[in-house]
């Protein structure tokens, strides 16, 4: 079986705290959060011989990111029960993505990035 995949990347700063084991907070620090977004598919299109319109994706994962920055990621309500760690910051915005795309049926993984070195990743149910 043949996989083709095409990702999309994007970038925002924004800061977060991380509650640790013992119940206290870190201290509030700011990250360049990068994300890459892949779309896996069996058979492109059969029109555009693509995976996904990178313009469209590019586009909807720009204003996804926009929102967040230069944001406080502890005070949005996306994550009032929960710290703001790298994992659910990659399942929020893959249910943003999910929610906006055409395509969204297509997304295999979003994986951030908070420092060099240091990714996380969300596989939505089914990828």
């Amino acid at each position: 079986m043949e996989i083709y995949e095409a990702s999309v990347r994007a970038a925002f700063g924004a800061r977060h705290a991380i509650r640790l084991a013992d119940g206290s907070l870190e201290p509030s620090h700011e990250h360049l959060w990068e994300v890459q977004a892949a779309f896996r598919a069996e058979r492109l299109d059969p029109a555009t011989h693509v995976v996904i319109d990178f313009v469209e994706v590019k586009d909807a994962l720009d204003r996804i990111s926009a929102e967040f920055e230069g944001a406080d990621l502890n005070s949005m309500h996306e994550f009032s029960a929960a710290s703001p760690t790298a994992e659910l910051v990659a399942r929020m915005l893959a249910q943003k993505l999910l929610a906006v795309l055409s395509a969204g049926g297509m997304l295999y993984m979003v994986r951030v990035s908070e420092a060099p070195g240091c990714h996380a990743a969300y596989y939505p149910s089914g990828a």
